[in-house]
C-alpha cells in the first residue's frame, strides 16, 4: 500500500531532504509499520505535494492527492472527522487517537514595576485623596484667614515650622487666603508622609482638623505601606490566560489557527460567542491563520500567539520550547469545555483496506502501545517542572528588592528633579529680569537715560 506521509508534531515528524528525498518518524510510521508485518503487506510512503501546500494547506494538499492520484491508499495520520471530509474519503471504524483541547500559551511575566507606586490603590481611591488634600488644605487656609483678620477674632499662632524666616508668613500684614496654601499644602503632606509637624494654632478647631487628618492619613499610610512592601518583596505576575474568555479578552496575546484543522475550522466559521470573538482576533492579522505546522511552530516560539489544540500537542509544545531554552516559556491549559476530539485514519473511497486498517487500530489501542508510543514522542518527563504545580508554587517566593522594582521610585525622583531645575531656572531668569530693570530704574531717576 502506498500512503502521503505529512508533519504532524508531536506524533509525525516529517523532514524535506535535498532531491526530493525525505525522512519519517513517529507514531504513524510506527503504527504502519507494525500492520505491515502483522498483515504482511508492503509499505511506500510518498512526500505531501510542496506545491499542493503552499497552495491549500498540509492537510488539504494530502487530501487532494488522496483523493486524485489513484495509487494512494491513505495518509498516515488521524484526522477530525467532519462532514465534509466523511463525504470525500472514507475513514476507519476505529479511532487512533482520542484527545481533549487546550490552549498553549506564552507564561505570563512581571507586571512593569514603572508606576508600581500607584499599585496599591484604586484610581478612585487616588481622587478622593487628592480631594480630601485640596479641602483640608482649603478649610486650613481659611481658618488661618478667620484668625488673623483683626476684624473677626484676636489670634495667638504658632509657626509651622521652627525657622524663623517662615514665621513671616503668618504675620498680620499678609491676610490672603492664598498666601497660606502652600504652607498648609507641606503640613498635611508631611503628616501623609509620616514626617510629621507641628500644629499651626492652638485653636480647637484647627487641632481637631488637624487631628482627624493626621488619624485618616494614618490609616492610608499603613494600607498603602504594606501593599508596596508584599509587591515589591514578591514578583507580581500579569494575568495568566486559563480559558478561552481570557484569551478573547486579552490585549497582548494574539491566537494563532490552523484553517484545515477542526478547532480552526469552527472558530472561523463562528457566527457567535467566544468563537466569533477569537475568529475575528485572528483575521486581524493574516498571518494568524495558517496551513502548515512549520509556520505554526515559528508563530507560537514568537512568544506572542495562543493556540487551542490537543492536549498531547500543547504538552509536546512546551517539553520542546524547554529543551530548547532550559526554562518553561509556555503553559499548557487546563482541559477547555469542549468535546473530546475522536482522530480517524482516512483512506480512498470505497477502498477495501479500510476495514484491515480498522482492525489493526483497534488491536493497536487495546494494547496500549498507541499510547506509549505518543508517550515517548511528546518527552513529557524532560520538562517536568512545567507541568509541576507545587514546585511552580514553590517558586513564588520573597526576593531581594531589585533595581527593577523601584523603577517608579527613581522615576518620581527625575520628574522632581526636572521640575526643580525648571524653576530654578524661571527664578534666575526673572531675578536677572527684576535686577536689570532696577537698574534701569536708578539711571532714569540720576537723568542718565531718556526712556522716551
Amino acid at each position: 500500500m502506498k500512503f502521503v506521509a505529512i508533519h504532524n508534531p508531536p506524533f509525525d515528524i516529517f523532514i524535506r531532504g535535498p532531491n526530493g528525498t525525505f525522512t519519517v518518524r513517529g507514531v504513524a510510521l510506527n503504527i504502519i509499520n507494525w500492520m505491515s508485518r502483522y498483515y504482511n503487506f508492503k509499505v511506500t510512503l510518498v512526500a505531501v505535494n510542496e506545491t499542493l501546500v503552499e497552495k491549500f494547506g498540509t492537510n488539504e494538499a494530502a487530501y487532494h492527492q488522496l483523493i486524485e492520484e489513484k495509487d494512494i491508499d491513505g495518509i498516515i495520520c488521524a484526522f477530525g472527522l467532519t462532514l465534509d471530509r466523511m463525504k470525500r474519503m472514507d475513514y476507519t471504524s476505529s479511532f487512533s487517537w482520542v484527545d481533549g483541547f487546550s490552549l498553549v500559551v506564552p507564561r505570563p511575566g512581571e507586571e512593569s514595576r514603572l508606576f508600581a507606586f500607584t499599585g496599591p490603590f484604586q484610581p478612585t481611591v487616588w481622587l478622593f485623596i487628592l480631594i480630601s488634600l485640596m479641602f483640608i488644605v482649603g478649610v486650613m487656609a481659611v481658618f488661618t484667614w478667620f484668625y488673623k483678620n483683626p476684624s473677626f477674632s484676636n489670634y495667638k499662632d504658632i509657626s509651622i515650622t521652627n525657622r524663623k524666616e517662615d514665621n513671616t508668613m503668618m504675620n498680620p500684614g499678609r491676610n490672603r487666603i492664598s498666601s497660606y496654601v502652600s504652607s498648609y499644602l507641606i503640613y498635611v503632606v508631611n503628616i501623609l508622609t509620616n514626617q510629621g509637624c507641628r500644629e499651626a494654632f492652638d485653636r480647637h478647631s484647627f487641632r481637631i482638623l488637624a487631628g482627624f487628618w493626621l488619624l485618616g492619613a494614618m490609616v492610608l499610610v499603613n494600607s498603602y505601606s504594606g501593599i508596596v512592601i508584599s509587591s515589591l518583596t514578591v514578583p507580581k505576575m500579569k494575568p495568566p490566560i486559563e480559558s478561552l474568555e481570557d484569551l478573547a479578552s486579552n490585549k497582548e496575546i494574539g491566537i494563532v489557527l490552523r484553517h484545515d484543522m477542526t478547532m480552526g475550522i469552527q472558530i472561523l466559521g463562528a457566527a457567535s460567542g467566544v468563537y466569533k470573538v477569537l475568529g475575528d482576533k485572528a483575521r486581524l492579522d493574516p498571518k494568524q491563520v495558517v496551513g502548515d505546522a512549520f509556520k505554526l511552530n515559528k508563530m507560537l516560539e514568537t512568544g506572542k500567539y495562543a493556540y487551542p489544540f490537543i492536549q498531547t500537542f500543547n504538552t509536546w509544545f512546551v517539553a520542546l520550547q524547554y529543551k530548547k531554552d532550559g526554562r518553561c516559556r509556555f503553559h499548557a491549559t487546563k482541559p477547555l469545555p469542549v468535546p473530546h476530539g475522536y482522530y480517524f485514519w482516512l483512506t480512498k473511497k470505497g477502498s477495501s483496506n479500510t476495514k484491515l486498517l480498522s482492525d489493526g487500530l483497534i488491536k493497536l489501542w487495546e494494547s496500549g502501545i498507541t499510547r506509549f508510543w505518543t508517550n515517548s514522542a511528546i518527552g513529557l518527563a524532560k520538562a517536568a517542572e512545567c507541568f509541576d504545580s507545587k514546585r511552580q508554587k514553590s517558586s513564588a517566593r520573597q526576593v531581594p528588592i531589585r533595581l527593577y522594582d523601584l523603577t517608579s521610585a527613581f522615576l518620581i525622583l527625575g520628574i522632581g528633579l526636572g521640575l526643580a531645575i525648571l524653576c530654578f531656572l524661571i527664578e534666575l531668569i526673572k531675578s536677572k529680569f527684576q535686577q536689570g530693570r532696577r537698574q534701569l530704574m536708578q539711571l532714569k531717576g540720576r537723568g542718565c537715560i531718556d526712556l522716551k
